[in-house]
Formats: C-alpha cells, structure tokens, sequence
C-alpha cells in the first residue's frame, strides 16, 4: 500500500479561507514520515499538513523535501504533485536513507542548508535533519521512550538521543497534547511558553459511517463471518495486545477480534509479543483472532466502520488516533485511562486501566451487550469528533512557523 492521499481544500468543520500571516517566507519541511510506504500516525499527520498549509498560506513557499536515492536511476516519483497547489514544491535528495541516517548521528551532516534554501525548517517527526539554523520547529508526538524505556528499542533511543539538543535549539516546539507538553516540561525542564499544544485532526470526509456494502466488501476480503472488536494500530509493545487477548479469550464465543496492524521495524519485539500472547489462548480462542496486517485506508474506514468497538487499551499515547478516527466512524471506543487518550477521548468512551486485564474484559463484555451504551457512545463520539479538524492543525501550524522564522 502506498501513501495515502488526503484532500488539501478546507474541511467542514475547519478554519476556512486564507491566513493572514505577514511577508513572504521560504517553509521548508521534513517529508520523510509522510512518503513512508505503511505510513503511522506520524505519517498521516505530516501529510495532512504538507498538503493543508500551503491552501492556507498562499503568500508564503513550501518545499516538501524527502529522501530518494532511486533519483538517479528512475523517473522522478512526485507524491504530492495531485494536490494542485502552485506554492507546494517537493524534492527528493538521492541519498539511501540507511545513510543518511548514520551520517546525520555520527556526523550531523549533510546541513540542511546545503539541500534547500529555507526560512524557517518544520521537523514533523521529532529530530530535524542536521542544520545549525535557529529557525527550527519540531514536533513532539510522545516520550514514550523516556517513560518506558523497555517498550522502545535501542535504535529508536539512539536515534532520539540528540532530542534534548534539537529542543533547545529549537524556535519552537510543537506538542501533540497536553500531556505531551507536560511531558516535555517535566522530563527536559523546557519552559511551557516555548510550547504549542496543537492537536490531531481527522478528517470526518473519509472518516464516517460505511454503507453495508462497503463493510460487506471488507468482511469477505478478511474472512470476517460474526461480530467482532477491532485493534487497531502498529505491533509494538505500547498497544498492550497480550492483555487484550487474554480479555478476549473469555468472551462470549461468537466475537472475533481483528488486529489490523504491522509490526514495525524499530520495534520487533511487538510482533514477538503478540505471538507469544496468540499461543497463550485456548485453541477455540485462538481461532477468532484474524490477523490482517497492514490495512490501506479504504479497507481501514470500513473495519472500523463495521466493528462493534474499538479496542485501544495502550500503556502509553501522546494522543491516539485511532481513536478518533473510531468515533467518527461511529463506533464505540474502549480505551486506557492513562497519557492523553483521556484528553482525546473526552466522555466519549469507556475507560479502564490498561494494566487491569479484569477490567479491560468487563468494559468490552458491557460494551458489547449494552446497546443503549453503544448508541450513547456513537453518538458522543461523532460529536467528540468534529471538534479535531487537520485545517485547525494546519493553521495554527502555520502561526509558529510564521513567528518562527521571524
């Protein structure tokens, strides 16, 4: 599945029209995360804005810049040439990623600078590529690796080292939530008023109740015969899928659970994880879990459309997605009652301690039996839904880049 394609016009319930942010600037931004080829929500979010803030800012330049170290031998691939937008560039650098990567920790080069000119650089996924510029700002989406360190690879903290660094380099700071603002305060001592707390959006045009047909479609593609709860998300050890098995093990017989994930590459010991929990079940248990793998977004909109509820018991989010983009579908949610998916969620959802495999059985068992409470949720979490729209994220985004490079 490539990258998924997102509208760049104003959505329904967004900022509409123009922003008046001041002279012309040159916005250079770190695409990486969003030409990933199974982009996570790090993923879905730089694309939204990539394709958003230049609708909204049209006085200003925005350079979608990328690795492609398959330049030199192909065609040029664009991925963001169908948004139509004349002050929307990209441009693909020829260099393995593998590379890149090892030059920029070891080195901290290439600079930037010497790929494209810019005004003000935005760093989506954490790290910036290695610049010296002061006209930086990057966002943080958790700091799971800090607060739990045995979920988070030593590639990932290697990678995260020079975090502290960028931060205090940094114009500015985006945080994803509160309670990844609080974070940040807490565990880097960086002053509150250097962070901006800017949430997710879903996009409620693609996120909405299905048609049976297209929920049909899904069901027959991943062999789905009965009612069943969807997890949703990458395989790593934060999602807490060996709880959430064991939970669904002692519920009634005629419920599936469907894991629509993939692991992810800087995480394995997730998929181990889930095996080791697959096994643990009773053989007829085991039976009424489907693992789908990675699922594009169509096929995504429809599990969840389709599902009784969403299961998202996590240890740890600096916001939970997939929570929202749940509600907007009109399915219930059960989720953890810890980090920001209170903050997401609202009363919106169930809550229970994602540690407590007791409780987590009991809320999905009462969710499924209680139709009142479904229908409450339904119609709470379309309501909670339409308060988080991109073009929000997308315009208060273009705020702090615009005082940043001042």
């Amino acid at each position: 599945m490539g990258v998924r394609r997102v509208a760049a016009g104003p959505a329904r319930s967004g900022r509409r029209g123009h922003l008046s942010a001041g002279p012309l600037v040159r916005i250079a931004i770190d695409a990486r995360p969003a030409v990933f080829p199974h982009p996570t929500g790090i993923g879905v979010y730089a694309e939204h804005l990539i394709r958003r803030m230049p609708a909204l800012d049209p006085g200003s330049t925005y350079l979608a810049w990328y690795l492609n170290a398959g330049d030199g031998l192909r065609p040029r691939r664009r991925y963001f040439a169908d948004a139509g937008l004349p002050n929307l560039r990209e441009r693909g650098t020829p260099i393995p990623a593998r590379w890149f990567a090892v030059s920029s920790e070891r080195w901290d080069l290439p600079r930037f600078g010497w790929l494209a000119r810019f005004d003000v650089l935005f760093a989506p996924n954490f790290v910036p590529p290695p610049t010296r510029s002061m006209h930086v700002v990057l966002t943080v989406h958790d700091l799971a690796f800090r607060l739990m360190p045995e979920t988070a690879p030593q590639s990932t903290r290697r990678w995260l080292a020079s975090l502290d660094r960028s931060l205090r380099r940094a114009a500015a700071v985006i945080a994803v939530s509160e309670t990844t603002k609080r974070d940040l305060v807490q565990l880097y001592d960086l002053a509150e008023g250097r962070i901006t707390v800017i949430p997710h959006g879903v996009d409620q045009e693609v996120y909405r109740p299905q048609p049976p047909a297209e929920i049909d479609r899904v069901r027959r593609a991943f062999g789905i015969d009965g009612p069943y709860l969807l997890s949703l998300g990458g395989i790593e050890p934060r999602k807490n899928l060996p709880r959430l098995l064991e939970a669904f093990g002692s519920l009634r017989p005629d419920v599936r659970l469907v894991v629509a994930g993939a692991g992810v590459e800087w995480n394995p010991e997730g998929s181990d994880l889930l095996r080791g929990a697959l096994d643990a079940l009773p053989e007829d248990a085991r039976r009424r879990v489907i693992l789908t793998g990675y699922v594009g977004e169509p096929d995504k909109v429809a599990l969840l459309a389709g599902a009784e509820l969403l299961a998202y018991p996590s240890l740890y989010e600096g916001f939970g997605l997939p929570v929202l983009e749940a509600m907007a579908c009109g399915t219930p949610v059960v989720t953890s009652n810890v980090s920001a998916l209170p903050e997401v969620a609202g009363d919106a959802a169930v809550l229970v301690d994602p540690t407590d495999t007791g409780a987590l059985r009991d809320a999905l068992a009462r969710v499924l039996v209680d139709e009142g409470l479904r229908d409450r949720l339904r119609a709470a979490g379309r309501e909670r839904a339409g308060a988080f729209t991109w073009d929000a994220s997308a315009a208060r985004t273009v705020e702090v880049l615009h005082r940043a490079a001042g």
